[in-house]
């Protein structure tokens, strides 16, 4: 009675409803697993007096043992031990790469940035 209830009261057949739904299925969603770049996150320590905004953007240059940081012709901060992966992110940009803010410490001591 369960079937054919469902056949009597709804305009289309049963079988094109669900068809609708396995096309609906094959579409990407929110959780689609296709990977685009990665993004990689850095701790910045800011020079004394400096000030960041969420969003803004600096470039990071390769120093001696250390990376500095800076924001157009201004010295922001410096990253000490850079990990491989900024490293190579570096030597790839030819010596520098871009980076975005994306959190600033609660002291304005330090800030995350993001490069690709």
């Amino acid at each position: 009675m369960g079937l054919d209830y469902i056949r009597s009261n709804t305009g289309k057949p049963w079988k094109k409803r669900w068809n609708g739904g396995l096309d609906r299925l094959k579409r990407p969603t929110l959780f689609d697993l296709s990977i685009t770049e990665t993004s990689h996150s850095v701790t910045v320590e800011l020079a004394p007096g400096t000030r960041l905004n969420l969003g803004d953007t600096c470039i990071v240059e390769r120093g001696s043992d250390e990376f500095a940081v800076t924001m157009g012709l201004h010295p922001v901060g410096r990253i000490r031990n850079p990990n491989s992966e900024i490293s190579a992110a570096v030597i790839a940009g030819k010596g520098f790469i871009e980076a975005r803010v994306t959190h600033v410490g609660l002291f304005g001591d330090t800030a995350e940035v993001n490069f690709r």
